[in-house]
């Protein structure tokens, strides 16, 4: 019985040769659907090789299309060797911060002398010693 209503099933389906060709993106004949996109459609798309809106889009209170700020086909000109410094830097000292913040916690939680406080304790180090040759890379660069 299954089996007669899957056949059934298979001979009704419109085969691919009598489909009618689904129009080209962009043009009159294609509808937009009001409905958001999936991720399986933005997949397909890119599997196809369309484009979407060129720059990207941006929505900011109702306005629509690439940033203003963004860099319209110039090239843009790449950070100063003193700018990368001082960032990494700063994301050096973050990075500090950050590790000796979970040493107080995991202290606080578990003790001085538990295997997760030396764990923390060696990735606060680490991130001291990073710091550190931040520190001396920057301060070479001002030489």
């Amino acid at each position: 019985m299954i089996a007669f209503v899957l056949l059934a099933q298979v001979a009704a389906a419109p085969s691919p040769a009598t489909a009618p060709p689904t129009p080209a993106v962009g043009t009159a004949a294609g509808s937009v659907s009001a409905a958001p996109k999936t991720l399986a459609d933005v997949a397909r798309e890119r599997k196809l090789g369309n484009k979407g809106v060129e720059g990207g889009t941006l929505s900011v209170a109702g306005t629509s299309g690439s940033p203003a700020g963004a860099t319209g086909g110039t090239s843009a000109q790449a950070p100063s060797p003193a700018a990368q410094a001082k960032a990494r830097m700063r994301a050096a000292e973050a990075e500090v911060r950050t590790a000796r913040r979970g040493l107080d916690e995991t202290v606080l939680r578990t003790g001085m002398t538990s295997e997760d406080a030396a764990v923390k304790r060696a990735r606060l180090m680490q991130a001291q010693k990073e710091l550190a040759e931040a520190k001396d890379a920057a301060a070479s660069l001002k030489r």
